[in-house]
């Protein structure tokens, strides 16, 4: 991140066409066990620590259908001195340990800041000097980029599918043992 009071920024969505987030529903089991799990699952796809990792909503609370919750978070993952990710979490969900519903959202942002503040750096000769490293060097860097956080959102959904599929199927198992043999 530009330590900057005046900058240059550009944004781009990791994925180009719209909507530019991935959006998963889960039906089930153990929907409050997801908000360990992504949180985790994060760390280690964006390999981030938990300094790099905001939680900017934390709703959770007790309803009729179990335990009902919406959190938000904002990840920022550093590239260079230029560039990093933005990636916005959000996971809802309401259920208890035997059935319930949640979503996760996830979008992920490219974001390079150029720094502006001295009178150099606001020169037409500096601008000329920076579009064209950008266009001729950082251009290609930056694709590199959006290429490794598409990648790195759609590793994050694969493994919550993984997680998701196998807490499913281990509770389904564990019903069929506690339910009666069939006489007959």
């Amino acid at each position: 991140m530009v330590f900057a009071r005046a900058k240059l920024t550009m944004e781009d969505n990791c994925f180009e066409e719209e909507p530019g987030q991935v959006e998963m529903r889960f039906v089930g089991p153990g929907i409050p066990k997801l908000y360990h799990k992504v949180y985790e699952t994060m760390k280690q796809v964006f390999r981030c620590s938990d300094a790099d990792i905001q939680e900017i909503e934390y709703n959770w609370g007790k309803s009729e259908k179990g335990e009902k919750f919406k959190i938000t978070w904002w990840l920022r993952k550093d590239m260079d001195i230029f560039s990093y990710f933005y990636v916005n979490i959000g996971l809802t969900g309401e259920g208890t340990e035997k059935a319930g519903s949640g979503r996760v959202t996830i979008r992920g942002l490219l974001r390079t800041e150029y720094p502006q503040d001295t009178v150099w750096q606001r020169s037409l000769f500096y601008e000329m000097l920076r579009t064209f490293w950008h266009r001729a060097f950082y251009h290609r860097k930056r694709e590199e980029y959006a290429e490794d956080c598409r990648h790195s959102v759609v590793l994050l959904e694969r493994r919550l599918k993984e997680f998701y599929h196998l807490m499913s199927t281990n509770s389904m198992e564990d019903a069929h043992k506690e339910a009666p043999p069939a006489s007959g």
